[in-house]
Parts: structure tokens; C-alpha cells; sequence
């Protein structure tokens, strides 16, 4: 599917900043974008169906995606939210199977989609090309593992700290105040709980001095609190 220049150049700005082609030889990443193609979307879009095959590797360019199981009476667990510059459909792409998981677009996006063709013929080219997907899939499946973990063992005030944990940058001078990057609707659904529930987890650790709540900016009052929360046996 042939691209016009505006968006050859676009789509080669989004593959060359990708991890995933970071080894790749310039004239490589010139030689996927050329078999790529754009998606515009929506918000609200469906990017993808549970039980359809994917045509390609998909690639945010802009905007925001998430990977959902939804259930026939309407409940949804979110499994990824996924922004700029992130990717989702590898497992698909390469096993030539259907998707197993709704993708709805949260925000208008453009998104970048590349062939299974085009990644397989750089791989027989380009063995780091292979293993910086190997590790993106083994990086893909401990996240995964992390999940489960956190589904199965883990009670729902432990994985409310651990994600509002997730979201703080350890790094900022006195930077803990977050913002939830999506409604707390779907907050709810990627940690598997009740909107109800979270928001009165939320107002439970507002109580006790480790967060503030306005709207989705929360302020980390606590970090060692919240910590104690995210491990609490």
C-alpha cells in the first residue's frame, strides 16, 4: 500500500524513533516505511477486533490505544494502554493468528502499520533486528507475568498503590504528583476492579495522609506509605 511522501516521511519519523529499529541501518528503516501504511482514528475507534486477524505490527504514532477483553454483558479487564511511540500486535503479526483482544482508540491517533512480510524479511537480513525483538516479546511476557501476578495474589488496594507508584518519576526533585493518563473508568478496568471500588480506595488513602485527590491529579503525600500499601502482605 503505497504511502505519499508526507506520509512516508511520517512514517519513518515514527519507525526510526522505535527501540525495536534502533540497531537498524538507515536505508533498512527507509525500506520498512515504504511497505507501512497510516491509520487515522478516532476516538472511540475499534483498531482491531477479538477473533480478527491483524494485518501488521501497529505503532502509536500519536494519541493513545488500549487492549481490552470485554465480556458479553459489558464488564471490560483493559490489559495495555498504549501511547506514542509504543507498539502492540507482535504476537499476532508473526504467528499469522487472530488478535485476542479488543483495540479501541482513548484519544484521536494516527497510527503506523507495518506487514508481517517486511519484519520477517529484515530479521533473515539483520540479526540484531531479531534480537531486539526478542527482547521486546520476553519484555512483553515478564510485564505480562507482573499482571497476572498482581490479578491473581494481590489484593485491589495493593494494586492501586502499585500503579499510582507507577506513574510517579523517582527521578523528579520532590515530583510526586501524578495524573491518571485516562479516566478513572478505565483505571478501573486495567487494575480489575469497580469504578466504585477504586474511587473509595482512592478516598481511603486520602484519609490516611498518603495521596490527594483532584480529579485524575493526585499528589503522593506518603511515598514510604504508598509503598507499605503496594507490598502489604
Amino acid at each position: 500500500m503505497a504511502a505519499n511522501l508526507h506520509e512516508l516521511r511520517f512514517i519513518e519519523g515514527v519507525v526510526s524513533n522505535l527501540a525495536l529499529f534502533g540497531e537498524a541501518e538507515p536505508a533498512q528503516v527507509a525500506d520498512i516505511a515504504r511497505q507501512g501504511w497510516t491509520l487515522q482514528a478516532r476516538r472511540g475507534d475499534v483498531l482491531a477486533r477479538r477473533g480478527e486477524p491483524l494485518p501488521g505490527l501497529f505503532v502509536v504514532g500519536y494519541g493513545l490505544a488500549k487492549l481490552a477483553l470485554r465480556g458479553k454483558e459489558g464488564g471490560e479487564r483493559v490489559l495495555r494502554l498504549v501511547g506514542a511511540g509504543q507498539t502492540f500486535g507482535e504476537e499476532t503479526a508473526l504467528l499469522g493468528l487472530a488478535a485476542r483482544y479488543d483495540a479501541l482508540a482513548l484519544a484521536d491517533a494516527k497510527l503506523v502499520v507495518l506487514p508481517p512480510a517486511s519484519l520477517f524479511a529484515l530479521m533473515d537480513r539483520e540479526p540484531r533486528f531479531g534480537r531486539a525483538l526478542s527482547r521486546l516479546l520476553a519484555e512483553r511476557n515478564f510485564e505480562l507475568l507482573g499482571e497476572l501476578e498482581a490479578a491473581t495474589v494481590q489484593r485491589s488496594p495493593q494494586r492501586l498503590a502499585g500503579y499510582l507508584g507507577s506513574l510517579a518519576d523517582p527521578a523528579a526533585a520532590g515530583g510526586r504528583a501524578v495524573r491518571l493518563p485516562v479516566s478513572k473508568t478505565v483505571v478501573a478496568a486495567r487494575l480489575g476492579i469497580k469504578k466504585e471500588t477504586l474511587s473509595r480506595l482512592l478516598r481511603k488513602l486520602a484519609r490516611d495522609g498518603i495521596i490527594e485527590v483532584s480529579r485524575r491529579e493526585i499528589s503522593i503525600l506518603d511515598p514510604a506509605g504508598l509503598v507499605r500499601v503496594a507490598t502489604m502482605a
